[in-house]
This record gives C-alpha cells, sequence and structure tokens, in this order.
C-alpha cells in the first residue's frame, strides 16, 4: 500500500518543537487510533452512484490529512466528487500534539460515471475533456510566456478574480524574462505532461531533466471553486535547482488556464530565500508545435 507523504505535516510537528535554552516541555501523549473520529459519507441524494463523498474529522485539536486517490485535502470537512466509476480507497491521518496517528484505510465503490463533474470549461482546457488527453510543455521557449518561471507573494492566486489576484496582504510579483534570466533554470527539454480523462483522472509526467524522478503516473483533482490542483503520484515539470524548495509539489494553486497556456503555482519553502508562490508557465504541445511550424 502506498504510504502518505507526511513531509509538510512533519515541518509543522516540528516547529511545535522549537525551544529556549533552559526551558523544558512535556509533550502530549499519542492518542490512541481509537481515540481519532472520522467519517467518509457517500451522499447518495445527490449522486445514486455514490459520486459525491462528504470527508469529516471529527476529532479537535488535530490537523487532518486525507488522501482520496484523485487528490488531497487537510480541511477537517470536505466534499469530494468523482467523475468515474470505480473502487477508491480513502486514507485519512491526524496530526495531534503527540505526534501522527494513520488511520485505516476506507473503501468506497463508486458504481456510475457522472461526467456533469469533470466537463467545466477548465476541465477541457486541462484535459481535453471527457475520453480525452492533453499534453502540456513547460515554456522555456517563449511561445507565450516571457519565461518558464515566475515569483509571486503567497497571497497570489487566480489571476483573473481577486484584486488582480491578491486575496491578502502579501501580494507581489516579479516576472523575469528568459534571455535576460536564464541563469533561473538549464536551457533544454524538460519533457512532458499528460492530463487525461479517459476512464479516469490520470496524469503521466515524463521528467526529462529530473532523471531521479523520470517518468511519473498518477491522478490529479482539479477544483473549479478554489482554483486549485492537486497531484497523487506525480509532480508537475519543474527545474532541478527548486527540487527541494517545495514541501508537497502536489499542492498546486491555479493562477490561469486557457485552452493554450497555463500557470501552475507551488509554494516554496522559508529556507529557500523565503516563502513564496513559485509560479511555473507551460503551453500546450499543440499550440508549441503550431509555433513551431509557422517559423
Amino acid at each position: 500500500m502506498k504510504r502518505l507523504n507526511y513531509s509538510w505535516l512533519v515541518l509543522i510537528f516540528i516547529t511545535c518543537l522549537c525551544t529556549c535554552q533552559k526551558q523544558t516541555y512535556t509533550l502530549p501523549e499519542a492518542l490512541d487510533k481509537s481515540q481519532i473520529t472520522f467519517e467518509v459519507v457517500q451522499d447518495l441524494a445527490t449522486d445514486a452512484g455514490g459520486n459525491t463523498v462528504i470527508l469529516i474529522n471529527n476529532t479537535a485539536e488535530t490537523i487532518s490529512y486525507w488522501d482520496y486517490g484523485t487528490g488531497q485535502s487537510n480541511r477537517q470537512r470536505d466534499t469530494v466528487q468523482f467523475a468515474f466509476k470505480g473502487t477508491y480507497e480513502i486514507k485519512f491521518a491526524a496530526l495531534t500534539g503527540g505526534g501522527l496517528v494513520e488511520m485505516d484505510p476506507i473503501t468506497i465503490e463508486v458504481t456510475e460515471d457522472n461526467l456533469n463533474y469533470v466537463n467545466d470549461p477548465l476541465w477541457i482546457a486541462l484535459s481535453g475533456g471527457p475520453g480525452e488527453e492533453k499534453t502540456w510543455i513547460l515554456d522555456i521557449d517563449n511561445h507565450f510566456f516571457e519565461g518558464p518561471l515566475y515569483f509571486y507573494g503567497t497571497d497570489n492566486g487566480w489571476l483573473e478574480e481577486g484584486d488582480d489576484g491578491c486575496y491578502g496582504d502579501d501580494c507581489w510579483n516579479w516576472s523575469p524574462d528568459y534571455a535576460g534570466n536564464s541563469w533561473l533554470m538549464p536551457y533544454g527539454d524538460y519533457g512532458t505532461m499528460t492530463f487525461s480523462l479517459k476512464d479516469g483522472p490520470y496524469i503521466t509526467v515524463e521528467h526529462l531533466m529530473l532523471p531521479n524522478r523520470g517518468t511519473e503516473q498518477g491522478t490529479y483533482n482539479l477544483n473549479i471553486q478554489d482554483k486549485t490542483l492537486s497531484l497523487s503520484g506525480a509532480s508537475p515539470l519543474h527545474d532541478n535547482e527548486r527540487e527541494g524548495c517545495v514541501a508537497n509539489w502536489g499542492d498546486i494553486k491555479l493562477m490561469s488556464l486557457t485552452e493554450n497556456t497555463m500557470q501552475l503555482a507551488v509554494l516554496r519553502r522559508a529556507s529557500c530565500e523565503g516563502e513564496a508562490l513559485l509560479v511555473y508557465n507551460y503551453v500546450s504541445k499543440d499550440f508549441a508545435d503550431s509555433e513551431n511550424d509557422s517559423e
């Protein structure tokens, strides 16, 4: 069984242990699994096939970690909608004052497809729509963007809403052109990233510049309300220089998405020159090929 990736939860836990000299603290005892209560409820009133699933952590003063196969969540209560029928394993862990408690997974059965959950224009722009797939590449050749990597504040997000994409106090951006800032990352073919909706939300990423990752295959979930993207078992195309500067490459903010272009943001660790959003810029392979053919 695949182990959950708790790296970001461990960082929170370590922070709680930081103390000054000459002070001692006693950690609370770790909770037993019997003291953790959570629920996985299929809302059959909404979907007769059980496509809508409600995740509930009933344990106070704990941090949730859900892995539902097509994505992840740290909400105390969340609602997940599975577009495709099949068997899904819901994994849950709770970070408590005394440590991490991993619960036994729960298996659910979705008996019918509900493709209404993946026919939004954003789903279609990302994947081509139900029964289709779409391949993206890092825009290092300036087919649309000035460079493959931009930098934003941690309170920036979906650029078409908010106050020009600002949703808090830490809002700024630096959008360097690659021609004048090629030191940002080596030039090369970074590979391909294919989002599919053929029998399920599957993603295949070929990391040509990251041999340690190689080809990754996983699943994904696009939250069209929050403008977020979750990846399980794969990471977006990125450079080796910042490989260790992101705690969770599968926890992504969607900054922009059109038929031909996409910007995905991940959170940079504070230890790597301070927290910021690393915004990677992509174009569809079809768009890049058409640009090359017209030259």
